[in-house]
């Protein structure tokens, strides 16, 4: 990640398997040292031993609702296909490698979308927003905090 890039939030679901994206946020540069786990963090999440670092971000939009209420990354990858994503998009104009965006999605923890891609979902969550509001800025200040 580099200062200034969008990052959309999403959570697995299954029944149908999908990805349900519920906000967004402007991502922060890694930076060694700040945004490695501690070991009060690890105590609190012994997971962060296996993934010690934190991807930090301002400025979070949040659905105020429940996860249902999230826009649907099948949606984006039935409507865009290959051009859903950069890889696959970039695959598909080359005509060589995979241009499945499932496939994409399997195998990294992130991945970059296309123009159309962010443009697809930020409108989605812009309807999500309208419909059931964003979360308050005091209450997402206050996230994953003491």
């Amino acid at each position: 990640m580099k200062d200034g890039d969008v990052m959309f939030m999403g959570h697995l679901v299954e029944g149908p398997n999908d990805i349900l994206v519920y906000g967004r946020a402007v991502a922060r540069a890694y930076e060694e040292g700040r945004d490695d786990a501690n070991a009060e963090d690890i105590a609190l999440r012994p997971w962060l031993e296996r993934w010690p670092h934190f991807i930090r971000v301002q400025d979070g939009e949040f659905v105020d609702g429940s996860l249902l209420d999230g826009v649907s990354l099948g949606e984006l990858m039935d409507e865009l296909g290959a051009y859903a994503f950069g890889p696959t998009a970039e695959n598909a104009d080359r005509g060589v490698g995979n241009v499945d965006p499932r496939q994409s999605i399997r195998q990294a923890a992130a991945v970059r979308l296309t123009e159309a891609g962010t443009s697809w979902l930020d409108e989605e969550l812009e309807l999500a927003f309208g419909k059931f509001g964003k979360m308050p800025a005091a209450e997402v200040e206050g996230l994953d905090w003491d």
